[in-house]
């Protein structure tokens, strides 16, 4: 009754739906897991920054042409792409949609198109702008243009927010994607000790443990490694006497 305790009850449902037959078997095994599942996170609950990498690549095309909508012909050569072996985001057909007014001055700006500050924002970039410049010995270096970063900076911030906003506003989308949150990253409970049947021969009658020691115990004795976040004057001492 800890750990992923969605994928046990998962795993416990299929193995009845397969065996009907151990159904009467299987059914307190369900009800234990059911009763300890985590409860669900709205999406009210649920902070989502573009570039997280549980969001599907499609879903962030979508929020890229809903966000600049694209020419049809621009559209259909945009594509988001993430690597699970490298974590990084690249969207393909940046220079696609060059004519885009959105792009190049709503949510970017000459220097550097919405595109290029999208795919900087997924791989959690700072979006920056250089001059390149030959120096005394010809050879070329490249000087962080200030201004043009700051313009390009304030586009990449509304570009964040503009996803913050998009991200919860069609119904389907918000629950497949909650629901897909809450079994990712919401199905771990820890375990919980139970000291009740540890006996405590030879110890000084004159003391009688409370139950969060009695617990505390158990975690020691079972848990492998352990820290008690007690507060002061809780009686961690005797627990480790």
């Amino acid at each position: 009754l800890s750990g992923n305790v969605r994928k046990k009850l998962k795993t416990v449902q299929l193995l009845k739906a397969k065996h009907p037959d151990l159904a009467e078997t299987l059914a307190p095994n369900i009800r234990s897991l059911e009763a300890v599942q985590p409860q669900d996170l709205s999406p009210s609950e649920i902070s989502v920054r573009l570039g997280a990498t549980w969001i599907p690549a499609d879903d962030v095309r979508d929020f890229i042409i809903d966000l600049l909508e694209p020419n049809r012909w621009a559209k259909d050569r945009i594509e988001v792409l993430y690597s699970n072996l490298s974590s990084d985001w690249t969207i393909a057909g940046k220079s696609m949609d060059s004519g885009n007014i959105l792009a190049r001055t709503s949510f970017g700006t000459v220097r550097v198109n919405a595109y290029k500050i999208i795919e900087d924002t997924l791989n959690l970039r700072d979006v920056r702008v250089f001059d390149t410049h030959t120096d005394e010995e010809g050879r070329k270096i490249s000087v962080l243009n200030r201004k043009e970063t700051l313009i390009a900076q304030q586009k990449q911030d509304l570009i964040k927010s503009s996803f913050t906003e998009w991200i919860w506003k069609d119904p389907s989308r918000r629950e497949r994607l909650s629901k897909m949150y809450n079994e990712k990253f919401n199905s771990i409970r820890t375990r919980r000790y139970d000291g009740g049947h540890i006996s405590f021969g030879g110890m000084n009658p004159g003391f009688s443990l409370r139950k969060h020691q009695v617990d505390a115990v158990a975690r020691i004795l079972y848990g492998g490694n352990s820290l008690l976040g007690h507060v002061v004057g809780a009686g961690r001492m005797f627990e480790f006497v």
